[in-house]
C-alpha cells in the first residue's frame, strides 16, 4: 500500500520545480544585451608612427581629446603631452577623456587609469593603459617612429 502523504509530497515537490523552471524562463530576454563601446575586429587599428594625432591646441591643459579612434591624447601638465591606446588592457572597451579628477574610466566594469601616466588605479585587470610615444613637431601631435 502507498502512503498518500508521500505522493501529495511528490506532487508538491514537482510543482514547485515547474514553478521555480518558468520563474528562471522568465528572467530571460530576447533582447540583446546593450552595447559598450569596445574595439571589434573590424574596428580601426593604431595610426602608423609619424601619423598626426591632433594638434597641441586641441589637448586642454589636465584633460585629453581622442584621437584616431584609438589613442587619447593627455596633457597633465602645460606643455607635456602624452599618449595611450584608448583600449581597456581588460578587454579592449574604449575608455574615455579624462574626469574632473584626472582619471580615465573605463565604461564596461569602470576600471579607472590616471591620466597623467596611464597607470592602472582600480577595477579589474593588472595592467595600465598602453603607453603611445609621441612628439611635438610645430604644434601637431605625431605618434613617434
Amino acid at each position: 500500500m502507498t502512503d498518500p502523504f508521500m505522493s501529495r509530497r511528490a506532487v508538491f515537490a514537482g510543482a514547485a520545480l515547474c514553478g521555480l523552471t518558468g520563474a528562471l524562463a522568465a528572467c530571460g530576454s530576447a533582447e540583446p544585451p546593450a552595447a559598450v563601446p569596445s574595439v571589434s575586429p573590424s574596428a580601426p587599428t593604431l595610426p602608423p608612427p609619424g601619423s598626426l594625432l591632433v594638434a597641441a591646441a586641441e589637448v586642454p591643459v589636465g584633460g585629453g581629446v581622442v584621437a584616431a579612434n584609438t589613442v587619447i591624447v593627455v596633457q597633465p601638465a602645460a606643455g607635456q603631452f602624452k599618449a595611450f591606446d584608448r583600449r581597456c588592457p581588460h578587454m579592449g572597451a574604449l575608455v574615455g577623456t579624462p574626469d574632473s579628477n584626472g582619471a580615465i574610466v573605463c565604461p564596461l566594469h569602470k576600471a579607472r587609469f590616471q591620466a597623467s601616466d596611464g597607470t592602472r588605479v582600480s577595477g579589474p585587470g593588472t595592467t595600465g593603459l598602453t603607453l603611445i610615444h609621441v612628439d611635438v613637431v610645430n604644434g601637431q601631435i605625431r605618434r613617434s617612429a
